[in-house]
Order: structure tokens, then C-alpha cells, then sequence
């Protein structure tokens, strides 16, 4: 099922685009999409989907629609849709959700609260 989901990931209308060697120190806001194999210290504020990529690490919390994790997030996030954590993916926080999948090998640290879906 996440292979299938992998594939999409990469041709998903995805609009920005954190490339792995690069590091943002500070906050992201927006209404698109994302995909990060980079580094990201700092709060992701965004109104569309994010996506980390195997190499990438965000440490610091997220509020989005989606949120698909192929590699590290430390923080806590808040996603109105659905999180997906993937065999390679780690979430170390608490988790504010109204669907949560954690595919085999996947790790969550935290705590979940899960939200009503309102899509």
C-alpha cells in the first residue's frame, strides 16, 4: 500500500520543494503543498499537504492537511486529514489527527488525540 503511496508522493502536485543538503532555519507558512528531503528547523503552518522524504528531518511542529512521514519529524503536529507514518518514517510527538496510519516498521513516539474528520 505505501509503495504505491511512494510513487505518488513523488507526482503529487507538489509545489515547493526542500531539497536533501539544504537547511531552513525558521518557519514555514503557506497554502501549498510541500515535499522536504532536506532539514527544517522550524514550525510548518501550511493549509495543503506535507511530505517528508526519506532524507528528510524536521524538527519542529506541523499544522497541515496531510502529512505523509518517509523520514524524521520531532515535534508535535496537528493535521486535519490524515497522517501516514511509513516503514522508514519516525514521529517523535504528540499527534492531533482524525486518521492515523503507521505502516510496519514505521516508529511513533507520543501521544494521539484523534479529531473529527471534517473533509
Amino acid at each position: 500500500m505505501f509503495n504505491i503511496l511512494r510513487e505518488n508522493v513523488i507526482t503529487n502536485d507538489i509545489n515547493t520543494i526542500i531539497d536533501k543538503g539544504i537547511t531552513i532555519r525558521g518557519d514555514i507558512n503557506g497554502e501549498e503543498n510541500i515535499r522536504i528531503d532536506g532539514t527544517i528547523e522550524g514550525n510548518i503552518n501550511l493549509e495543503g499537504s506535507v511530505y517528508i522524504g526519506e532524507s528528510g528531518c524536521v524538527i519542529g511542529n506541523i499544522t497541515a492537511t496531510d502529512l505523509t512521514i518517509f523520514g524524521l519529524v520531532r515535534g508535535n503536529v496537528n493535521i486535519s486529514n490524515r497522517l501516514s507514518i511509513c516503514a522508514c518514517g519516525q514521529l517523535e510527538g504528540d499527534v492531533i489527527t482524525s486518521s492515523l496510519n503507521v505502516e510496519n516498521g514505521g516508529r511513533f513516539n507520543g501521544y494521539s488525540k484523534m479529531s473529527p474528520s471534517f473533509a
